[in-house]
Formats: structure tokens, C-alpha cells, sequence
């Protein structure tokens, strides 16, 4: 937050829209780790009987809203510095964006070490890439500050502070089709159900594989359901324990959630029977 503001202050000091953007950036990520922190609180609350799976969602949602902002971060900075392109070549201090920039540049390569490492939690790699798209914007930022100083080119400040819009636009797309994807139930990349269906059907009592479902509830969170068609002389309780077993075992899945029923030919009614 304090290097947000001291850029802040730098970009309105030196006239450099490249150290604007990337203050306004790290700002914004200021208040998203902020969010960050509160929404890893909330999703540690334990479940209950009307919220069955917790508060585990709240992260995904804070993580959408981050995204969100990120984009609107990365539109605001295009639309000016397209405006500064086409203009005059705009004033900027070039010595003192170098140093203020130099200094952004340090506080977050700190803030990656802290966060080097990443865990399995949306959140948390949603503030990673916020990290990840400070340093950037700070290393345009320096190299802004270099080339003015040296040559006294100014137009290298707008066109680096696209490069911080590049930068920026890209992690929020990535961030927010993690979170959609998990907001939409889609079954996660490393899920194959075609290969759990065929592995629990290598069972002999498991005649039948229907209504399969699989989502993430958050990062680290899966949760998979289906009804198997157990053979009739089979026990069935063994034979739920057996597949449970397979998909904790081989597919790292353990929230699991499985319906016994009989062969799908034996004991169905037509619909239009008539009744006994």
C-alpha cells in the first residue's frame, strides 16, 4: 500500500503516466490482498445444516471480484495512454520516475518472495499474479525511467504503460476463467471421467456407470457423485466401499458421494403399465 502511494505521488510528481498505472495497480492489488485475507477467514468457518459446504466458495467469489477490477485497472490505463500517444510527447521527469520506480521495483520482488509459494487456493494465486503483474509493471516502469533519462524520449512512457496493460489484462483473463469455470461446476482439467467410469466398471460387480457429476467446490475442494449399477448377488456396501476407494486412491478425489442401485433391466416399471 505505502509503495501505491508513494508511486502515486511520483506519477503526478514526474508527470509519468507508466508509474501512475503501475501505482494505481499496486493499489488496487493492496485492497484485493486485503480482500484476500478476509475471504480466506471466512471460508475457515465450519459448515453447517444451511451451508452444507461452508463458506469455501467465498474465495472464488473474491478472487471473480479481483479479476474484475484488474480489467477495469487495465482499461482505464489504455484509453490515456493512447491519448498521450496520439497527443504531444508529454513532460516527464526522468530521473525521478527512475528512482521512485527503482524502489516499487524492490517492494515487490519482497512481496513474491512471500508469496513464493503459491498453495492450491484461488486466492492465494490470485494475489501471486497480482504480484507477478506489479513487478512487471514496475520493471516497465524503470525502463521508462532509464530511457527518458538517457535520451529524453518521452513517448516511451505511454507506450511501456500499454505494455503494464498487456501485463495486467492477461492475468485478470486467466484468474477469471479459473473462477468461472468453478462458478459453472465445469469438471476440473485433471479429472478424466471417461478413465473413472472405465476404472470402476474393471470391477465385476459394477455393472453400470450413470449420472455422473463432478465439480470443485475451491481450489483443492472436488466433489464427484454418480449412481453405479451393482450386480445383484454382489454386496453392496462392499462394493461402494471398493469404488470409493478407487477414487481416493487413483484420482485423488475425496469427497464422494455414491448411489447403489440394481441392474438397470431388473425391477423397472413400464411407465405404462397397468396398475397391479
Amino acid at each position: 500500500m505505502a509503495t501505491g502511494v508513494l508511486e502515486l505521488g511520483g506519477g503526478f510528481a514526474t508527470g509519468s503516466l507508466a508509474l501512475l498505472a503501475d501505482a494505481g495497480h499496486v493499489l488496487v492489488d493492496s485492497g484485493a490482498l486485503l480482500m484476500a485475507l478476509g475471504a480466506v477467514w471466512i471460508a475457515q468457518r465450519p459448515h453447517s445444516l444451511r451451508w452444507t459446504y461452508g463458506f469455501h466458495r467465498v474465495e472464488v467469489f473474491v478472487a471473480t471480484i479481483n479479476g474484475l477490477l484488474l480489467l477495469g485497472l487495465a482499461a482505464v490505463i489504455a484509453w490515456h495512454a493512447v491519448r498521450r500517444i496520439g497527443g504531444e510527447a508529454p513532460e516527464v521527469e526522468g530521473s525521478g520516475l527512475l528512482l521512485i520506480a527503482a524502489v516499487g521495483f524492490l517492494a515487490n520482488l519482497l512481496a513474491l518472495y512471500v508469496l513464493r509459494d503459491p498453495g492450491v487456493s484461488v486466492n492465494v494465486r490470485a494475489a501471486r499474479l497480482h504480484v507477478l503483474s506489479d513487478l512487471g509493471g514496475s520493471a516497465a516502469a524503470v525502463v521508462a525511467g532509464l530511457v527518458v533519462t538517457l535520451s529524453g524520449w518521452t513517448r516511451i512512457d505511454p507506450l511501456l504503460s500499454l505494455a503494464i496493460v498487456v501485463l495486467v489484462g492477461f492475468g485478470a483473463i486467466r484468474l477469471l476463467r479459473e473462477t468461472f469455470e468453478i462458478l459453472l461446476e465445469r469438471v476440473p482439467h485433471a479429472v478424466d471421467l471417461a478413465a473413472i467410469e472405465a476404472a470402476l466398471r474393471d470391477d465385476p460387480a459394477i455393472l453400470g456407470v450413470h449420472e455422473v457429476h463432478c465439480w470443485t467446490v475451491t481450489s483443492g475442494f472436488v466433489a464427484f457423485t454418480a449412481h453405479i449399477e451393482v450386480a445383484a448377488a454382489a454386496d453392496a456396501v462392499a462394493t461402494v466401499r471398493r469404488a470409493n476407494d478407487i477414487l481416493r486412491d487413483r484420482f485423488n478425489i475425496g469427497h464422494v458421494t455414491l448411489q447403489p442401485e440394481p441392474p438397470m433391466s431388473v425391477g423397472i416399471i413400464p411407465l405404462d403399465a397397468p396398475p397391479a
